[in-house]
């Protein structure tokens, strides 16, 4: 019961996460977006300092965040405009995502589980209740849903599971502000592979920005804990040069 209670929070939290994401992308182009999203790891790495007691990064880190996010400025004002029609939503989505970030990594660090896979099912399976509710409005479509949409959702829940099962593996072995990082490289990956499949080419400052991202968050050097800080982060620091 203690360990629902622990995460009861992440599961509102992340449904919070993806009704502002997909409401801020209703407001704003997914360029613009972007660029709000990899700025998070700027404010997550003082949140890092304040609540989860890692040093605040070095010069080298701080210049790494800072070229992570001119990178995605670059790409994003080459590709499209910046365009916001509803900055509250993206203020909504921002704090929400940094809390995300932040109590995710701190339930990871002070709830105790047998295996990863605990983490997995208690995420999901209180995620599931609140939007197991909002799907009673989707009743219809799921009745005369083609047996090939029902195999490819059955695929997503899948791989969902797997996304869900490594996403928690990882942010128990990095910062908070590393996996963010992790997840905005994913992110720059997805685009460009995005740019070599399918007719939408950027052009070559575009694909030289999102370079410049990928260099950017391979310089990054993760905090160590503050001396005299009680944490169960595992330190992987020795990996890195």
């Amino acid at each position: 019961m203690t360990k629902a209670k622990a995460y009861f929070p992440v599961s509102l939290i992340f449904v919070a996460t993806i009704y502002t994401n997909m409401k801020s992308l209703e407001y704003a182009n997914v360029e613009t977006f972007m660029i709000f999203r990899f700025s998070t790891p700027l404010a997550i790495s003082v949140c890092d300092y304040v609540f989860l007691g890692r040093q605040l990064p070095g010069l080298r880190s701080w210049i790494s965040l800072f070229a992570l996010l001119a990178g995605a400025v670059g790409y994003a004002l080459t590709d499209s405009a910046f365009v916001v029609r509803g900055y509250v939503f993206c203020f909504l989505w921002y704090t929400i995502f940094c809390l995300d970030q932040v109590y995710l990594k701190h339930v990871t660090n002070t709830v105790k589980m047998e295996s990863n896979w605990g983490r997995v099912f208690y995420s999901n399976l209180l995620a599931s209740l609140p939007l197991g509710i909002t799907s009673v409005w989707e009743i219809e479509q799921v009745k005369a849903a083609s047996r090939s949409a029902v195999l490819i959702v059955s695929g997503t829940v899948a791989l969902g599971a797997a996304m869900s099962y490594y996403a928690w593996l990882t942010r128990s072995l990095v910062s908070a502000t590393f996996f963010t990082i992790l997840g905005n490289v994913c992110k720059v990956l997805s685009i460009v592979i995005n740019v070599l499949l399918w007719d939408r080419h950027a052009s070559p400052f575009g694909i030289g920005c999102l370079l410049f991202c990928l260099t950017a968050a391979y310089c990054y050097k993760q905090s160590p804990m503050r001396d005299g800080v009680v944490g169960a982060d595992k330190d992987i620091e020795s990996s890195q040069s």
